[in-house]
């Protein structure tokens, strides 16, 4: 009988990090202190893992590299800032989602690796079902938009963004878990279910953008009818199987009112529009310096002397780091989808690659979607998303490395392989 392969106590602490965020997400809210809370022992403990990784085993990649270069131009202007205390404990949310990709990248660097993060961010989704489940149950944090109707716990509606992230895991995930595959099915039906009550405008957005990806990247005209047929039956099932769960989102919906629609007036009230024209304005009229590389770093409440933040990614990236650090935000996404192609071309016709390449631009497209209503702080919405990446390119590269014989991938002596 095999003996089950070993593996390094940080690749399991790698496997733990879903978890552990999900945890922190889920109550850190609950507790009354600001510092010994699960947000900052989480912070704490991932953060002295993400530094250790940095300075002993950052891959000597080129996406690697850039990612460092990035994280440590904004700790650069962290130095710099006026208050280094709020600018540096924003620019830890900032770090712990980024660096996901090289730890991903290198610490899954196998199908088998790659296997076991997908189960685990099953295991983060059913936990977050679970949080869910005991908030309706004991009616605990807020019940948003409408009151007394359905309950987020202390992670309140934004975990709706976390749970349809992986939720868009589920193409890989069936793969993976095939003797489960009705069970799985169910989970992520009722995950998908919850996001949508939750009645949050980006992510609507983004559930809608993230299936149409997918039947775009699939390119199968068959499978986009069969899509619209099965998503046509599930709401007919939902009308009139579970009326009441239809009744709930309808007025929750009907609560939020205007807010849902995409008025000019609602997108006024919500301060979106305003904070792009407070922010090109001040980007206009400012110094060389501001117009280069920002000024105090995500402080924007003290640069512009309001007790409101930004709430959108582009307008806090501009604002805080300048038109380079705009220019580097997509930059990187860049270099990411260079680094997954120079593997991808080699692996098109094997199954499990297929899929996550399929999630992987669902994520990008999210990503940018969610950016829109900010995601810079959010840890888990970020990790999950850069941690997936990484261990996409981690485990392409693997397969690559392990065909060839080589140290790394030779790409003249690789050929396409299927499974």
């Amino acid at each position: 009988m095999d003996q089950p392969a070993k593996y390094s106590w940080q690749f399991y602490f790698v496997l733990l990090i879903p978890l552990i965020n999900a945890i922190a997400s889920n109550t850190t809210e609950y507790t009354e202190s600001d510092i010994l809370n699960p947000g900052n022992i989480r912070a704490f403990v991932i953060g002295i893992f993400a530094v250790y990784f940095v300075f002993t085993r950052l891959p000597n990649e080129k996406i690697s590299r850039f990612v460092l270069f990035y994280l440590i131009y904004y700790l650069i202007l962290v130095v710099f800032a006026t208050d280094r205390m709020i600018s540096g404990n924003l620019y830890l949310k900032f770090f712990l989602g980024v660096i996901m990709l090289p730890i991903g990248y290198y610490y899954v660097n196998t199908i088998e690796k790659f296997e076991m993060l997908i189960r685990v961010l099953f295991f983060t989704l059913v936990l977050h079902l679970i949080n869910v489940a005991i908030a309706n149950l004991f009616q605990l944090g807020t019940s948003d938009y409408l009151d007394n109707t359905f309950y987020f716990g202390a992670g309140r509606v934004n975990i709706t963004k976390n749970i349809l992230i992986l939720v868009f895991m589920l193409p890989v995930t069936m793969l993976f878990m095939k003797r489960y595959r009705k069970t799985v099915l169910v989970f992520f039906m009722i995950a998908f279910l919850i996001a949508l009550i939750g009645i949050k405008r980006s992510v609507l957005i983004s559930a809608a953008a993230g299936v149409v990806t997918y039947l775009l990247v699939k390119q199968r005209i068959s499978l986009l009818i069969r899509t619209a047929i099965i998503i046509s039956v599930l709401l007919l099932i939902m009308i009139f199987g579970f009326p009441s769960v239809v009744d709930l989102f309808t007025s929750r919906f009907e609560a939020r009112g205007q807010r849902v629609e995409l008025s000019e007036e609602t997108i006024e009230t919500e301060g979106r529009v305003n904070e792009v024209d407070l922010v090109a304005n001040a980007w206009v009229a400012g110094s060389f310096k501001h117009k280069l590389i920002g000024s105090e770093v995500f402080n924007d409440r003290l640069f512009f002397k309001s007790k409101r933040m930004l709430h959108t990614d582009y307008m806090i990236i501009l604002n805080c780091s300048g038109i380079i650090g705009f220019i580097l935000w997509f930059y990187m996404f860049f270099r990411l989808l260079r680094e997954k192609n120079k593997y991808f071309r080699f692996l098109k016709n094997h199954i499990v690659f297929r899929e996550a390449n399929a999630v992987f631009w669902i994520l990008m497209v999210t990503q940018i979607l969610l950016s829109i209503s900010g995601t810079i702080y959010a840890i888990e919405v970020r990790s999950l998303i850069f941690l997936f990446w990484g261990a996409f390119l981690g485990a392409m590269r693997g397969v690559l490395r392990k065909r060839a014989g080589l140290n790394g991938p030779d790409q003249t002596n690789l050929r396409p392989v299927s499974r």
